[in-house]
């Protein structure tokens, strides 16, 4: 009878230490977190421009972005441009890969998550854009079509 009380326990006992192993765990959510921004990515200028298509430091462009997102699908966060600090809110969402925040004002915006980098990046959407540039060529102000994009990296 002992053998068997002896046996039962260490059943038991392994079955305890196994429920609590670490790879029971879930995995943590990647887009849980704070984003700040990193870079605006400037792409599609043709010659004389060409020069232009960079990763650029958000500060020539006298802009701050920083959110968070929390566990409970929600977020905060602060932009800065041109002395002006706004700060906003709201709920977020998420598929695979990309991470969609909806501010309480109405606005939405789609990120789309790179993992393989390190720290993780989260790649604000394509946006076509113009400006008016003096060609270094002819010395003209011309309308110049480029697009801009906004790259996140988590802190």
């Amino acid at each position: 009878m002992k053998k068997y009380l002896y046996v039962i326990c260490l059943v038991i006992g392994f079955a305890g230490l196994n429920s609590c192993s670490k790879s029971s765990d879930p995995a943590p959510d990647p887009l849980v977190g704070t984003w700040k921004l990193d870079r605006i990515r400037t792409s599609g200028f043709v010659a004389p421009y060409a020069a232009n298509n960079a990763d650029n430091d958000p500060a020539i462009f006298n802009y701050q972005d920083m959110f968070t997102t929390k566990t409970d699908k929600t977020f905060t966060g602060t932009q800065r441009a041109n002395g002006v600090v706004l700060d906003y809110s709201g709920n977020w969402e998420s598929t695979a890969s990309t991470l969609t925040l909806k501010d309480s004002k109405g606005s939405t915006d789609v990120y789309t998550l790179d993992a393989t980098k390190i720290p993780a990046q989260l790649l604000g959407t394509v946006i076509a854009t113009g400006d008016s540039l003096t060609n270094p060529t002819t010395k003209k102000v011309e309308l110049v079509k480029y697009s801009v994009q906004l790259v996140y990296l988590k802190q």
